[in-house]
């Protein structure tokens, strides 16, 4: 007698936890060809960004000759900016900026921001206003 399609998923899901559980534990090593389940220290996102034409034939240039992907040159550079501007702005490792930099929700505001938030009073004919 032939099993229905749904007996043969949910017998093929049912196996596929307990595998994946067992490999959790370390009693069963990854498959083969398989990445195992194990979370990764500091989790990527893919990110689309638009770059002109001419920018990224420069772009393929450079990676060719040092030997790497375009994709892994923008990340390298994305990266290395990043840093920078955590340094300069006396942010800690996990991007989050100090307290006299951060908004409330902890976003770094730029001036027209922070006007707009009342985070800063500026100079309105000879009075100080603070915006609201």
């Amino acid at each position: 007698m032939s099993e229905g399609i749904r007996d043969v998923l949910a017998r093929e899901a049912a196996e596929a936890e307990t595998r994946a559980e067992a490999e959790e534990q370390g009693n069963v090593m990854p498959t083969p060809g398989q990445r195992g389940r194990k979370n990764a220290a500091d989790p990527s996102q893919v990110y689309t960004v638009r770059i002109p034409v001419s920018k990224l034939r420069r772009l393929r240039n450079l990676a060719e000759q040092r030997g790497v992907p375009p994709t892994t040159l923008i990340r390298q550079w994305v990266i290395e900016r990043l840093d920078e501007a955590a340094a300069d702005t006396g942010s800690d490792d996990n991007g989050a900026e100090t307290a006299e930099n951060a908004s409330p929700g902890g976003l770094k505001l730029g001036p027209r921001r922070q006007r707009a938030t009342g985070r800063i009073a500026e100079p309105c004919g000879g009075r100080v206003r603070r915006h609201a």
